[in-house]
């Protein structure tokens, strides 16, 4: 389960590189926040949003997007999506 959870947090990472026109030195693991990245604000976490369920073919639920505390929690929403699928 532990490599599952790596290849969710590599394929959210890469999406937040894309949004945030990150280069590849910036490391992004569960502990990220909004805070640790320039730019990231309510417009672009919409954006981010958008492309996560775009990159993993679901539906995030509007309930939980703002309610995320870092790219941890983020896996794991994500992770619990695809179980119950």
């Amino acid at each position: 389960m532990e490599a599952e959870r790596d290849e969710v947090l590599e394929r959210v990472a890469a999406v937040m590189r894309r949004t945030f026109r990150l280069p590849e030195s910036v490391e992004i693991d569960r502990r990220t926040t909004s805070a640790d990245i320039a730019g990231w604000d309510s417009l672009s976490h919409a954006l981010l949003i958008m492309g996560i369920e775009k990159e993993f073919g679901l539906a995030l639920p509007f309930d939980r997007m703002y309610d995320l505390g870092n790219v941890g929690e983020l896996v794991d929403l994500i992770r619990s999506i695809q179980a119950a699928e």
